[in-house]
């Protein structure tokens, strides 16, 4: 009974405080605590900042880390995700893929890169390249992602065939766009100028834990902060991981 109370007083305190989105997770708003609490960063670039929580990371560490300049980007914009950073002058917005070298250059300069969810995502460029990318105008990296903990070895998960990979994502197959995906990998996305198995709408990889802090490393990155939460109920073949990357000087 005990802990029951203090489990609704916890959330009627998290919803108080943070009611920045219903789908604002509690194990991201600690990993920005940590990192902006012993980090001196002032600005950030958000990148994939809307899909499912309408920049809601973002506004939480400008608003709580009274941060300078916040760049979010994405390809797809909400009417929502852009009426709430109307609101601050700090946020300038990009719309386009944060994986084109184009977009990068505008970005420019920042004391970090958020990436929440994305990595995984990432093709032609895979997600290593978009990290060498961004390692040249950073000196952190704040990221929060799925790792695969199903082999030792990075996995193109299309690659899997159909039948396994739909056993390993988090994804029904008769769900846009994943219900006619198998049947168009190597036909040009309408919108994006790559084939469909290289689009960032769809689950590509199963990233490795410690390819993923190797990677970093020969980059020129320390690991500073890494948290294992564990594997979700729906998702036996990753685990989740927060880590903060340092550039080493």
């Amino acid at each position: 009974m005990i802990e029951r109370l203090n489990a609704q007083i916890n959330q009627l305190i998290l919803d108080k405080e943070y009611p920045f989105h219903p789908r604002f997770r509690i194990e991201k708003k600690e990993l920005l605590d940590i990192a902006f609490s012993n980090y001196k960063i002032r600005s950030i670039a958000e990148l994939g900042c809307v899909w499912g929580i309408d920049c809601s990371y973002g506004i939480y560490a400008l608003e709580k880390f009274k941060l300078q300049n916040v760049k979010m980007v994405d390809t797809h914009w909400t009417e929502t995700a852009l009426d709430r950073v109307s609101k601050y002058p700090e946020i300038e917005v990009f719309k386009g893929d944060f994986s084109d070298s184009g977009m990068v250059k505008n970005i420019g300069q920042i004391d970090a890169v958020l990436l929440f969810d994305v990595l995984l995502h990432q093709v032609a460029p895979d997600w290593t390249r978009v990290l060498e990318m961004y390692a040249q105008y950073t000196d952190y990296f704040i990221i929060f992602n799925q790792d695969w903990i199903k082999s030792n070895i990075t996995t193109r998960l299309l690659d899997l065939g159909r039948e396994e990979y739909f056993t390993n994502v988090p994804h029904n197959p008769n769900e846009p766009p994943y219900n006619t995906l198998f049947d168009h990998l190597y036909e040009k996305h309408p919108i994006h100028n790559k084939i469909w198995r290289d689009v960032h709408h769809v689950w590509q990889w199963g990233i490795v834990s410690d390819d993923l802090i190797s990677l970093m490393k020969k980059l020129g990155f320390r690991l500073e902060y890494f948290f294992n939460h564990g594997e979700l109920s729906y998702l036996t073949s990753f685990e989740e991981h927060s880590y903060i990357f340092k550039k080493i000087k």
